[in-house]
């Protein structure tokens, strides 16, 4: 499929409690953690093709005006076409628009991927301590990941 055919009929939704299992699944299926995805102050969003079908989903958990992205996932047979810098682009405006100013982000693979979307690698001393202190950062993802942040601006 032509790359702007996947870009172009991308379907955004909320994904609301009775979505979580789904979520989990691909979260799981990814090997991305998924034990915290119903805590209070996380928002994520499916995103589906014209047809229905889901082909990624992205969020975010808030603190304050610092968010940590979370969950950015992509369907296997999509990589590669852009539709995963499509999805942060889109979480990250999300984010935004609700009063983050700075996003930041744990990978243990995607290193090369979130720099291409704009992210910059910190040390683990360079995080606010309410990123910091987040299931993700102190116990969900290895203390190996990498840390990058971002910048929002309008």
């Amino acid at each position: 499929m032509p790359e702007s055919a996947v870009l172009a009929d991308v379907i955004i939704t909320s994904v609301w409690s009775s979505d979580l299992s789904d979520l989990a699944a691909t979260l799981t299926a990814a090997g991305l953690p998924a034990d915290d995805i119903d805590e209070p102050g996380r928002t994520f969003l499916r995103f589906k093709d014209a047809a229905g079908h889901t082909v990624g989903f992205g969020g975010w958990e808030s603190h304050g005006a610092d968010i940590l992205l979370r969950s950015i996932t992509v369907a296997s047979d999509l990589r590669g076409q852009g539709l995963g810098g499509r999805i942060v682009e889109k979480v990250l405006g999300e984010a935004h628009a609700a009063g983050a100013s700075k996003a930041y982000l744990l990978t243990t693979s995607a290193q090369g991927f979130f720099a291409g979307q704009g992210f910059e690698v910190i040390t683990r001393d360079a995080i606010p301590t309410s990123i910091l202190e987040t299931r993700q950062a102190a116990g969900l993802c290895p203390t190996s990941a990498v840390i990058m942040v971002k910048k929002l601006s309008p």
